[in-house]
């Protein structure tokens, strides 16, 4: 945000009078602002949500700000009385500063308990706007579940490093990766509130899973499926339950191997022909390149998108994409009839997986590493990763459609060929590079 339209959004100015109704809407925001009337009448509104009036006027050349009272305690008809006197001594030339102007005293400090830090200022204000929904929605759920059923009505301040470590614990003894969940919103939290100068002290800084909690060391996010569970998977989704949607979603991922999250997001306009675009704002990597990412959809993939407006994987409402979650969840709960375990009978997977799957069979298929960092996106360092993307067109078709071919045969019984052109081994830790994709 540049100072211009930072200090638009600091100071506002209402069209018509002040209300008693206009002055209780005004929430507080991450930093402070103010509006103004008119005529230097105007009202102050800090993070902490205190709300203080102000005459706002020139004296011998100089701003000068007086400070009416706080409101409620001053109501906008006497702050509007005292504006009133105040701007007569100016106009007879007399500075109201060097007059005694009854004004509260300073406020008392409001208490930031968690709760208020968390629902009114943490989720509200920042992470709603400056997340991802996703990011959003994992802040909040963790926040709610863990941290308020046990803080809510603590002082933010008073939570220290011994805390923090507590908590955690006890979420991990549940859950390991809601503790991980809930480590990261309390940490972004308190982030928050310490660059806002709203607390001195972060208790969740430098805390490490693998040295503080062991148990909740994260999962190796080395899980590929094999050829056998892929055609295992492929017919179980068929079978079982779940939304029509979401089993497209999940095979999509796998023939496609982009990210789940874009996946899900796929609509109609982002198709043309044969090619998917992706635009850059819903690409995970945005932040470091904001450029639109072409992926050839092959007759299998076609098949699976169908031809219906809008979002392709649209959630009940039919209004609104389905959510990442959305597939997760089936995963682990939506269990076909004819399997009587999570995950369709599978050792444990996520949707993820099916695109670090596709990244390995593509290699096994012969696909060289720099065409399956392509496919698959990878952020790219340097020049050369910004510009030479769209020249790949030729090859992402090709071996996206001998993918597919592949995979064709795979799930209806056919032994299918693997070449060892690329050395016949697995895409070893360079893959990993979609640890971080």
């Amino acid at each position: 945000m540049t100072p211009q339209n930072r200090q638009r959004k600091r100071e506002q100015r209402k069209p018509g009078p002040f209300t008693d109704r206009f002055i209780k809407s005004l929430k507080p925001e991450s930093e402070m602002y103010q509006v103004r009337e008119g005529r230097g009448f105007a009202i102050r509104v800090l993070p902490t949500g205190v709300k203080t009036w102000y005459y706002i006027y020139t004296f011998n050349g100089k701003r000068r700000q007086l400070n009416l009272g706080n409101y409620p305690d001053k109501s906008l008809e006497d702050a509007h009385k005292v504006y009133l006197e105040s701007a007569a001594l100016v106009k007879n030339g007399v500075d109201p500063m060097d007059k005694p102007v009854a004004a509260d005293p300073p406020p008392p400090q409001v208490e930031l308990t968690v709760r208020r830090l968390a629902v009114d200022l943490y989720l509200d204000e920042w992470s709603k706007i400056h997340h991802s929904e996703r990011w959003h929605y994992n802040n909040k759920k963790a926040l709610e579940a863990d941290v308020l059923p046990a803080w809510g009505d603590r002082l933010a301040a008073d939570i220290r490093r011994k805390d923090a470590v507590e908590i955690l614990e006890l979420v991990a003894k549940r859950a390991p990766g809601q503790a991980r969940n809930v480590l990261k919103a309390a940490r972004g939290m308190y982030t928050y509130a310490v660059d806002r100068e709203l607390l001195e002290y972060n208790p969740f800084t430098d805390i490490k899973i693998s040295r503080t909690i062991p148990k909740m060391q994260p999962m190796s996010r080395d899980r590929e499926l094999s050829e056998k569970e892929i055609k295992h998977l492929w017919n179980a989704i068929d079978e079982g339950g779940g939304s029509d949607g979401t089993k497209r979603a999940l095979k999509l991922i796998l023939i496609t191997g982009q990210r789940p999250g874009e996946v899900v997001g796929m609509h109609r306009q982002e198709i043309e022909g044969k090619w998917w675009t992706i635009p850059w704002q819903r690409i995970k990597t945005r932040k470091r390149r904001q450029e639109d990412h072409r992926i050839y959809l092959s007759p299998l993939a076609m098949s699976l998108i169908g031809d219906g407006k809008g979002f392709i994987f649209s959630d009940p409402s039919g209004e609104n994409s389905m959510t990442e979650n959305a597939l997760s969840h089936h995963v682990r709960k939506d269990i076909p009839d004819t399997v009587k375990k999570p995950y369709y009978g599978l050792p444990r997977w996520t949707p993820h997986d099916l695109r670090r799957t596709a990244a390995t069979r593509l290699s096994r298929i012969g696909a060289s590493d720099e065409i399956i960092d392509v496919i698959l996106n990878h952020a790219k360092k340097g020049v050369s990763g910004i510009y030479n993307r769209n020249k790949y067109d030729k090859e992402k078709q090709q071996w996206l459609t001998k993918w597919s071919q592949h995979l064709e045969k795979l799930i209806n019984g056919k032994q299918a060929a693997t070449s060892t052109s690329n050395r016949g081994k697995k895409r070893g830790k360079k893959a990993g590079d979609d640890k971080k994709s």
